[in-house]
């Protein structure tokens, strides 16, 4: 029996390193190749910074082609657009909401005391047996034990961010969330 709600995906663009260019933030490519795989497939994708507001990140990268028919449409699409210039704050988050996250960029390691922001929501996501995929993720362990209900996939090249949003919808749709397939 088909359900009434869309999976939901949570597309986390966290912001650049500048002290390491391999922890740059994320590219127009990345978040355009994620962004429509979970639109065609009727699936709701929301955006957030930890800021909220305007992303004011993504900008295509000048040495790369492969995705520039997703980096086109969205130029193309207000709808996508608007997403990008008016995200959610990682404040306005709530796990329950959510399927599956996507976090693109610098996530950072966590700090001592740290209540909010990427680390803790990542944490949250998994400790609620969500699927969580993270590019770059070197380094990152969110959670510890305490994430042990979900599924977190690492991937270091932003290449996988297709393979890993195909992934997460794979995932979230098998758990039954969103509509039958």
């Amino acid at each position: 029996m088909p359900r009434a709600q869309p999976i939901r995906l949570l597309i986390i663009l966290a912001p650049a390193d500048a002290a390491r260019e391999k922890m740059a933030g994320p590219r127009l490519e990345t978040v355009a190749a994620a962004y429509y795989l979970f639109r065609d497939r009727e699936a709701e994708v929301v955006l957030a910074t930890p800021a909220g507001g305007d992303a004011g990140v993504v900008k295509p990268h000048p040495d790369r082609s492969a995705r520039l028919t997703d980096v086109a449409r969205f130029l193309a699409d207000r709808t996508a657009r608007d997403d990008l210039a008016d995200t959610l704050s990682l404040s306005q988050i709530v796990v329950e909401d959510f399927d599956t996250a996507l976090c693109l960029g610098n996530c950072g390691g966590p700090r001592a005391g740290e209540a909010t922001g990427i680390i803790p929501l990542l944490a949250a996501l998994l400790c609620a047996g969500r699927p969580v995929g993270v590019i770059p993720g070197r380094g990152l362990l969110p959670g510890g034990e305490s994430a042990a209900n979900g599924l977190l996939l690492l991937a270091e090249r932003r290449s996988w961010a297709l393979p890993m949003a195909q992934a997460l919808y794979a995932l979230a749709a098998a758990s039954g969330a969103g509509p039958a397939r």
